[in-house]
């Protein structure tokens, strides 16, 4: 069974990409930090499955992001976390910056570095 993450998982596309892969039968690590577009009742009834993972984790913690790939050794990673409201942009921008620039950033350099050891393993 092939492993993947799903960062963003519990918004509206991440949570249908999470439960159309386990339906292919993948094993699913979602990970996301619960943000204000984050709705962790589309998954809900995913609790059970054996073939789900969810971990509340923040992007920039590259620390943890590293260990969960060492953990899991994932064959690849979607990547759907982002801020996505455009209007949120503009009073406030750091979080955008924060989330879609250096979280994506430490997603890359942990991945990068997973990768040289793990040759299969795919972002997509």
């Amino acid at each position: 069974m092939k492993k993947v993450i799903v960062t963003g998982g519990a918004g509206f596309i991440g949570s249908n990409l999470v439960k159309f892969l386990l339906k292919k039968r993948y094993f699913v690590i979602n990970i996301d930090n619960l943000s204000y577009s984050a709705n962790i009742y589309n998954l809900k009834d995913l609790k059970k499955n054996k073939n789900y993972i969810f971990l509340k984790t923040d992007l920039n913690d590259r620390k943890k992001i590293t260990k969960i790939l060492k953990k899991y050794k994932p064959e690849g990673i979607f990547n759907l976390a982002a801020e996505t409201h455009v209007d949120r942009s503009i009073d406030s921008p750091y979080p955008f910056i924060e989330n879609n620039i250096l979280g994506v950033f430490n997603l890359l350099e942990a991945s990068m570095n997973y990768y040289k050891k793990n040759k299969k393993h795919r972002l997509f």
